[in-house]
């Protein structure tokens, strides 16, 4: 039984130990009462047993014997042990039992009396083996035979004072309980073990892909506050994504700056030796002529100078070779260019259209060469300077029956004056029976006298 009790004075010492004395000798005499006081409910002839009484007869020992592990085995130490039962009882008269106490001695081979193997035990969580050398078993398993609680000590009035019993399923030990792994004893970590000399891996498992030991970024103690490396290979720890360039991530990205921010320093200004140019795009010339920011921006920028020729190429019967002749933004649109003659000869360049004049300026009729072919007829013309009359036309001054500006189609013949006669009054042959170019008056025989 691990107790151990501090004095109390009572009335009568010397009758006190008389009984003591007088107790021993009866039971070294009495081999029937030598048993009895080795069974486990002879231990509850002192009221404070009580607690660790009724934890062992609900515990994992509890088909072994209290003296089993309290007492070594043999005849000869269970017989010395009475001289320590004495000085338990003479304590339960002298003094005022108040628990826990500490951890009783129990030495490993009490314990590997009936557990033989388990020191080539290794199990998932937890390997005897590797802690043989670590101390006495009771060190962690010092409550192994009777798990008291300290309510169940408070209510048997044993409680050690300044403890408390507010949880009834505190057990009834000293120290700390860290043990991370579920499986484990409640007892400190650090009893055993020096925890700056240990693997955070040994106990904790990471929620990440394993990266190596926890203490290359992360600093242990009250924080897992993420800290970076500063030199390490990269890729044992972060796979680049698809369509990544260039192996050396430490060219791109910082250790210290988020990679969403990588800034890639590109080693060669020849930009086709990595990049393929998009279809339709010009391969003849250096990127870095249109593209000013490679690596940090793709935006194109028009050379301010340069032959536009060495780009582009002229569409379909596109005039002149001097692009910025017509195309007065470079780079900005090609839309909206506007042609500046250098010439007003329109004919050294243009082929006028079929059925066209080509004997009088086209600045005569066109006024805004360049800009708009659009033809605008001279107010006042000789008429046939420029149209022909057609077949069987009469007449040579074409504005008799023509104005200028509207279309021959509306053209209205006017009859020069026949005197007293109306030509409209009869037909036209009657005056011209051999064509329009001759009139004889066939009503009057010749030709009409003048006036008439």
């Amino acid at each position: 039984m691990a107790t151990r009790f501090r004095a109390r004075i009572i009335a009568h010492p010397l009758l006190t130990a008389a009984l003591v004395l007088a107790f021993v000798g009866v039971a070294a005499a009495s081999v029937p009462v030598f048993k009895a006081t080795e069974t486990p409910k002879f231990c509850t002839s002192c009221h404070e047993m009580q607690p660790y009484y009724d934890a062992w007869a609900v515990g994992a020992h509890k088909g072994i014997s209290c003296v089993d592990c309290h007492v070594d085995a043999g005849a000869l130490n269970h017989l010395t042990h009475k001289v320590t039962a004495a000085k338990e009882l003479w304590a339960h008269f002298s003094s005022t039992p108040r628990f826990p106490m500490g951890t009783a001695d129990v030495p490993n081979a009490r314990c590997l009396a009936c557990h033989a193997d388990i020191m080539s035990s290794t199990g998932p969580k937890f390997s005897h083996k590797v802690h043989a050398g670590a101390g006495p078993c009771v060190v962690c398993h010092s409550d192994v035979g009777h798990k008291v609680t300290l309510n169940a000590l408070a209510k048997a009035d044993v409680l050690k004072p300044g403890l408390d019993a507010s949880a009834s399923a505190t057990p009834a030990r000293v120290g700390a309980n860290d043990a991370a792994t579920p499986a484990h004893i409640p007892v400190s970590c650090t009893k055993c073990h020096d925890l700056t000399k240990v693997a955070c891996s040994t106990c904790h498992q990471p929620n990440h892909t394993a990266r190596g030991e926890c203490a290359t970024c992360h600093e242990p103690g009250t924080s897992w506050v993420f800290s970076h490396p500063s030199a390490q290979d990269c890729a044992s720890c972060h796979t680049p994504p698809a369509k990544h360039f260039g192996p050396a991530c430490t060219a791109c990205h910082s250790t210290v700056v988020p990679f969403a921010m990588a800034v890639y320093k590109h080693a060669s200004s020849a930009c086709a030796d990595c990049h393929a140019a998009p279809a339709g795009h010009n391969r003849t010339v250096v990127c870095a002529s249109c593209h000013l920011q490679p690596g940090v921006s793709w935006a194109y920028t028009h050379p301010t100078a340069g032959s536009c020729a060495s780009c582009h190429k002229a569409p379909a019967k596109h005039f002149g070779t001097a692009c910025a002749s017509c195309h007065t933004k470079p780079g900005v649109t090609f839309k909206g260019a506007v042609y500046r003659h250098t010439s007003s000869a329109c004919a050294s360049c243009h082929t006028p259209p079929t059925g066209h004049s080509g004997t009088v300026s086209c600045a005569s009729c066109h006024k805004k060469a360049g800009t708009s072919w659009a033809a605008a007829h001279p107010s006042s013309a000789n008429c046939v300077s420029c149209h022909k009359p057609p077949a069987s036309h009469f007449g040579t001054a074409c504005v008799s029956c023509h104005r200028p500006l509207v279309p021959w189609t509306s053209a209205t013949f006017r009859h020069p004056s026949t005197a007293n006669h109306s030509y409209r009054s009869f037909a036209c042959v009657k005056c011209h029976p051999s064509g329009y170019a001759t009139a004889n008056c066939t009503c009057h025989g010749g030709n009409p006298p003048s006036g008439d």
